[in-house]
């Protein structure tokens, strides 16, 4: 910057050389003014490399977005070629030789329900389909005919006809989110985003969200059902009841055995009778006579502890433990959140083009809807948008016209929400942001930018208006105080 001072003296000899020289030294040539403090700019040259912040509160500011995503694994990369697992409301297409007729097919296209069982022409139960392929259904339908002597030899074609097991749901900013098929083993990210039509913007991050279950095997499900002996197969289930007794349905309750070496002490306050048992009567447990069914009037004592884990009744009981199979709601599902940077992936970097699995969910976030604020010393306050922007710091103050002449870079607050009902104050020193000696930072919407200032700015202004400062240093002298001149 060039050092020149203009002088208008008038003619009686004033002279202003001296004050022209102090405020030289004190204003320095090629350094920042000390007059004026807001000024904003770099003492040195040089090549800085500065990172840009994200978070201006590392301890209070928590990352309010996908919480506890995880980076890309190795084995996300990883095809599985594997038969298709048949799921609930797949559509099967089932066709049998010589069902109705000698060389007649028959053919059925239904879904697969939400138990994951499966209509079959000419059978009266439906059978399980959930949780097999197409070949173990096949062979299971025909081991279905056989047992049910309809068919010993049945010739059977299962064919999936809509896959809803191996499907994607995409969402977010895309041309047209929805439910896509999965139309390959090795059908990767950028596929999926393709048939969703692209992106609508350019998000540097997308989010993957996978259950964990579906990537492990299942077995086939357990149909055999489990026959249990009765719990009392001596108590006749049509013994007479009363009419107290016979408006609730009974139990029959078997009596705890001891060992044959401590002989079983009869109930004391039990009348003596070789014929009882034990029924539930309004919820209770209750001895009554097996001939007349009539309650015994007396309490008894020492009442058989009823077994919780399995029911009891007279007849024969035939439990089915069916195993954990695919698309079960039986427990929670596990979920894992995939953070793929998506701003390498489009530039190229194929390591973060991961494999879409069944029943992936896709996000792409939308752009952040919202405003930031500049207030205090700005020369241009006021509010601005950033919707779909990454806006930092030094770029708010550019956008508000930089600072005015009362302003302290080193006043400077970023007021940031990190909450519903919360706000976390930070104080920031534009003049070091501005010379790269301090990170910058990235506004978020509804960020707050408050510039204030000190006791000595005012005179500081007020020394500059005086002189009526110009280009460089000069100043111009007012004409008003000179002697009046005779108007000839």
């Amino acid at each position: 910057m060039r050092c020149r001072s203009a002088f208008l003296i008038n003619t009686n000899g004033f002279t202003l050389a001296a004050l022209t020289a102090g405020l030289l030294i004190l204003n320095g040539c090629g350094a920042k003014s000390w007059l004026d403090q807001s000024e904003l700019s770099r003492n040195q040259g040089g090549r800085l490399v500065v990172p840009i912040l994200t978070s201006i509160d590392p301890i209070d500011e928590a990352e309010t977005e996908f919480v506890g995503s995880q980076e890309v694994r190795p084995d996300d990369l990883k095809v599985v070629a594997t038969d298709y697992v048949i799921s609930r409301n797949d559509l099967i297409n089932v066709s049998v030789f010589d069902l109705v007729n000698g060389g007649v097919e028959s053919v059925k296209t239904t879904r697969v329900s939400e138990t994951g069982t499966l209509s079959v022409p000419g059978m009266p139960d439906p059978v399980k389909a959930a949780g097999l392929t197409e070949a173990d259904l096949q062979k299971s339908i025909v081991q279905a005919y056989r047992e049910s002597g309809i068919l010993q030899k049945a010739q059977v074609s299962v064919q999936v006809v809509e896959a809803r097991g191996r499907t994607f749901n995409i969402t977010g900013a895309v041309q047209r989110a929805g439910q896509y098929v999965i139309l390959e083993s090795d059908f990767r990210l950028l596929n999926a985003i393709i048939q969703a039509g692209g992106e609508t913007y350019p998000s540097d991050y997308l989010y993957v969200i996978r259950k964990t279950n579906s990537e492990k095997p299942v077995a086939s499900p357990t149909t055999q059902p489990e026959k249990r002996p009765t719990t009392n197969p001596t108590v006749d289930p049509l013994a007479p009841r009363s009419e107290a007794v016979h408006a609730r349905p009974i139990f029959a309750v078997e009596e705890p055995t001891k060992p044959t070496a401590e002989p079983a002490k009869p109930p004391t306050a039990a009348p003596a009778s070789d014929e009882r048992r034990f029924i539930f009567l309004e919820g209770k447990p209750t001895l009554v006579d097996s001939k007349t069914g009539e309650p015994v009037t007396q309490p008894a004592v020492d009442l058989p502890r009823i077994p919780t884990s399995q029911p009891t009744t007279p007849t024969d009981i035939t439990i089915s433990q069916p195993a954990y199979e695919f698309g079960s709601s039986l427990g929670q599902d596990e979920t894992r959140v995939i953070r793929v940077p998506y701003k390498e992936l489009r530039n190229g970097d194929l390591r973060y083009n991961i494999v879409i699995r069944a029943n992936d969910m896709i996000i792409i976030p939308l752009p952040t809807q919202g405003f930031y604020y500049m207030g205090g010393h700005f020369q241009q306050p006021g509010v601005f948008n950033l919707t779909g922007q990454h806006i930092t710091l030094k770029q708010a103050v550019i956008s508000a016209h930089m600072l005015d002449g009362y302003a302290i870079p080193k006043k400077t607050d970023v007021i940031r929400r990190i909450g519903a009902d919360r706000e976390v104050f930070v104080r920031v020193d534009l003049e070091r942001i501005f010379e790269g000696r301090q990170p910058d930072v990235f506004l978020k919407a509804n960020d707050v930018v408050q510039v204030g200032t000190d006791w000595y700015p005012p005179f500081l202004a007020a020394i500059r208006g005086a002189f009526r400062l110009t280009y460089g240093f000069g100043f111009l002298y007012d004409r008003n105080y000179a002697p009046q001149q005779k108007i000839q």
